[in-house]
């Protein structure tokens, strides 16, 4: 018997409305009418409620010297991995690098792209070579006590959080864009957290 995912949701919003206080903003209820039917137990949620940050990437220039600190940008989430080839750098005593340093479990998702590609998302891992993320990128922080960020990351790769961003996309001069607004409040599945350890197993 596990712990229905609504407990889990109320429990994370109880959470959050205690760290944020007056700066905690509700988010709209998601409309199921066209979603699928879930299973027993899980609900709908939204990326904004089981995410602590929501973060665009650095749009300073960096350098081609490779004694620095790797910037991922677009071209290097591929098929739901990062790859850390044709990299650019950043000095190691950056001052911003604090703000962009990226760790274990954080989400990158591609907000500008073609329209095929935008939206396409990986997670970074500790075992990565250290690195930071540049702006056509936005990081999103999950609260890993409600969500297991793989899952996430292959729920935007699939072809529901593929037709939600295409629903959602602006377009600018040929590239397609969804921004952190918007990724915030994609519909996504939410299992008890036991369940999704052992989907992403």
């Amino acid at each position: 018997e596990l712990e229905p995912a609504s407990v889990l949701l109320e429990r994370i919003k109880e959470e959050k409305k205690r760290k944020l206080g007056k700066k905690y903003k509700e988010l709209p209820p998601v409309d199921t009418e066209k979603l699928p039917k879930l299973p027993k137990g899980w609900v709908w949620t939204r990326i904004g409620k089981i995410s602590e940050l929501i973060q665009y990437g650095t749009s300073e220039k960096a350098g081609s010297d490779s004694f620095g600190i790797p910037v991922l940008r677009m071209g290097n989430i591929q098929d739901g991995k990062l790859l850390f080839d044709d990299l650019k750098y950043f000095p190691r005593n950056w001052s911003k690098l604090e703000d962009f340093i990226l760790k274990d479990g954080d989400v990158l998702f591609n907000r500008t792209n073609s329209a095929e590609l935008v939206g396409k998302t990986a997670v970074y891992k500790s075992h990565y070579p250290i690195a930071v993320f540049a702006s056509y990128l936005i990081r999103v922080k999950v609260n890993i006590n409600a969500y297991v960020p793989d899952l996430l990351s292959f729920f935007i790769n699939s072809f529901y959080g593929k037709k939600y961003i295409a629903s959602v996309v602006s377009q600018q001069v040929g590239q397609a864009n969804v921004n952190g607004t918007k990724l915030s409040l994609m519909p996504i599945p939410l299992p008890p957290l036991p369940e999704q350890h052992k989907i992403v197993e």
